[in-house]
């Protein structure tokens, strides 16, 4: 009996050889004929057999999706990992054209005029798709020809992958790198400007006193103070976001600073006829975090919800956890081994006017908002707290449904 390795070898060089023959259609090259017990060789049937369903299992395996398209983009064959990307069944898919799936139905055309150019190989075209929930996804597409036995140009093979969370890491990062940018610029000059503001503040309190409150002067002069006052609320907050107070993590249940927010708001939610439901799991791993600091980004987005729901609606509240991956893990900076790492995640839900889908992202942008009386740095100051705490904040929403912010808390201590 030949061992494992030959076995893969006869097969490996039956790949190479010349010695099958294809001019018998009626010929079934799957059916394995009888073999004797003492019958040390694989029949070459046998082999052909075995090359099929390797080719098969790596094909229908792989991770990411293999489709092949007919010179007018039809669909002839496609693998499960494209069903699971796109949504479909198998047998959804080969009944479209591969231009239904794209977005914008010009770029669908630019890439296939490409690909039916001859010896042109597409690599790392991306695109936006549809999904059959109407999801869209950003996907990678590699295309190049496919030939018949005789070398004739037949059709094109896609390999696709999905590059969603690729560019949502890539649009944190940029983020990340501007609030940085942007944080040590509005340090020094909140610096710079808080100094004069003192100096204004101190004379102009000087020439206050030297008037009566009936004063014409005197309403001037304390209007001077008061404006003086504003600008100095205005750097207080630049400072939150420039300089955020170092976190002083300890261990937490989630429920209790929701809790603590809900108890300090429940008046106002109450009066704009807003409900309140949360969902909380029974057994719920503690967070690792600045109680405090988390504190003030639930209550940045309770309020922007209410604000959000002038006319009534509900406030939801939602958590679970996530196990990391290994390689999230080894992001993670763990100091133990061997323990499943989770991540809490805090969903917090309106039912408000939604986010225009060009403002979804801007929102994080420091001086970036909507209202007529706002800052703009209410979110920017919890995106730079949530990443103090080694957290992570999105958000999912639609013009008119609602928004839902997304916290993800550690449970675990980073070094």
């Amino acid at each position: 009996m030949p061992s494992k390795l030959e076995r893969q070898r006869q097969i490996l060089s039956l790949l190479n050889s010349k010695l099958i023959n294809n001019n018998d259609p009626e010929a079934d090259l799957f059916q394995v004929p009888e073999a004797k017990p003492d019958d040390g060789k694989l029949t070459q049937n046998r082999l052909i057999n075995q090359i099929y369903h390797f080719h098969k299992s790596i094909i229908q395996n792989i991770n990411a999706g293999l489709v092949t398209i007919d010179l007018k983009g039809q669909i002839t064959f496609v693998n499960r990992s494209t069903a699971q990307l796109l949504g479909y069944e198998i047998e959804e898919i080969l009944e479209k054209n591969i231009r239904e799936f794209f977005k914008s139905a010009e770029e669908a055309d630019k890439f296939l005029n490409l690909c039916t150019i001859p010896g042109k190989k597409i690599d790392d075209w991306e695109s936006e798709f549809i999904r059959k929930n109407n999801q869209r996804i950003i996907v990678g597409i590699n295309a190049s020809h496919l030939e018949d036995v005789s070398n004739n140009f037949e059709g094109v093979v896609l390999l696709l992958r999905d590059l969603t969370e690729i560019h949502q890491l890539k649009h944190q990062l940029e983020r990340m790198e501007r609030l940085a940018l942007l944080g040590e610029l509005s340090a020094g000059i909140a610096h710079e400007i808080r100094n004069p503001l003192a100096g204004i503040k101190a004379a102009t309190q000087l020439l206050e006193e030297n008037f009566t409150e009936d004063n014409f002067q005197h309403q001037v002069v304390t209007r001077i103070i008061r404006e003086v006052d504003k600008a100095n609320r205005l750097l207080k907050e630049f400072f939150k976001f420039a300089r955020p107070t170092r976190p002083k993590p300890g261990f937490y249940n989630i429920e209790k600073i929701v809790d603590n927010v809900y108890l300090l708001l429940a008046p106002r939610l109450k009066n704009k006829e807003i409900k309140f439901q949360e969902k909380f799991p029974v057994v719920m791993p503690q967070v690792y975090v600045d109680e405090t600091q988390i504190e003030q980004v639930v209550l940045n987005l309770f309020l922007n919800a209410i604000d959000a729901m002038e006319n009534g609606g509900i406030l939801k509240v939602v958590t679970s956890k996530k196990k990391l991956n290994p390689i999230e893990s080894k992001k993670a900076n763990y100091s133990m081994f061997n323990q499943d790492l989770y991540y809490v995640l805090l969903e917090i839900s309106d039912t408000g006017t939604g986010i225009l889908a060009e403002n979804l992202k801007k929102i994080f942008n420091p001086f970036f908002t909507t209202k007529s009386d706002g800052l703009g740095l209410g979110l920017s100051i919890c995106s730079r707290l949530m990443e103090e705490n080694n957290g992570k904040i999105d958000v999912v929403s639609q013009e008119g449904g609602g928004a839902t912010f997304v916290l993800a808390l550690p449970t675990f201590i980073h070094r």
